[in-house]
């Protein structure tokens, strides 16, 4: 695919608060520490640089630069701390914005719902199994709450089992968009199904053994495919139907 090339502006109270051009001048200010130095690296006229940094610091919720004149320091133009963290907020919202680009040329990601658009190119993570749900419902649990989660293709919802505390910090709600995660190990092979609610049914297509490692792969819809960890004692075929199992309290939930 070609670069993508994204100018990226920031407008506060109605007026232009920053784009890449008045970015690139505070980059060039915090390397060198001189306004008519940076002017020059941008190949702008001192007038015009002056302009630009004003008209940003009119509207600034907080000061972007901090002059110091003479002294052992030499003086010079410096940047705030505020001013230093709008450029990190720039290079994030620009990685963003190509990624978002990025998303669209790929069909074969959803664009029915924000965590699950961005989490392709966003997250990484060490638990090889990842699902997609939506809340349905929230109940008390002792100290824990349960959390019922749809997830497109399965006859029935996921539970998980988490604490108020991070029901709480991750502000649940029905409705809402949710990724699920869990590392193999925490998933249970059976031949019979088991009376267990996290229960469903799939076809064993690969099958990886590594000493003392043994994995299968169960696809349980033609777009859901789950890893599983099993004892060296079992014995499992490839094409054979088996049932997978999952504790709720296994069971990591993220939310934007």
């Amino acid at each position: 695919m070609a670069d993508i090339d994204i100018e990226l502006s920031i407008r506060l109270q109605q007026q232009l608060f920053v784009d890449p051009r008045r970015i690139s001048l505070l980059r060039e200010i915090q390397k060198c520490g001189s306004i008519s130095q940076a002017a020059k690296n941008c190949r702008l006229s001192y007038k015009t640089a002056w302009d630009n940094l004003n008209a940003m610091d009119l509207i600034s919720p907080k000061p972007l630069l901090q002059r110091n004149s003479g002294g052992k320091e030499g003086g010079g133009t410096h940047l705030t701390a505020y001013a230093e963290r709008l450029l990190r907020l720039y290079d994030l919202l620009e990685q963003t914005q190509r990624r978002a680009f990025r998303i669209l040329q790929d069909e074969n990601v959803p664009l029915t719902g924000l965590l699950a658009a961005t989490a392709k190119f966003s997250l990484q993570s060490s638990a090889r199994n990842q699902l997609f749900g939506t809340v349905s419902s929230l109940r008390k649990q002792g100290l824990n709450r349960e959390v019922d989660i749809i997830v497109e293709g399965l006859s029935n919802p996921i539970t998980a089992s988490i604490t108020k505390a991070s029901c709480e910090r991750l502000q649940l709600q029905t409705t809402q968009e949710v990724l699920l995660m869990f590392k193999a190990p925490w998933l249970t092979l059976h031949r019979n199904r088991p009376q267990h609610s996290n229960s469903f049914q799939g076809v064993i297509t690969a099958l990886q053994q590594q000493q003392d490692d043994h994995e299968a792969l169960i696809r349980l819809t033609p777009v859901i495919e789950l890893c599983a960890g099993y004892h060296d004692s079992e014995s499992y075929q490839i094409g054979e139907t088996v049932f997978v199992s999952i504790e709720p309290q296994n069971i990591i939930l993220l939310a934007l």
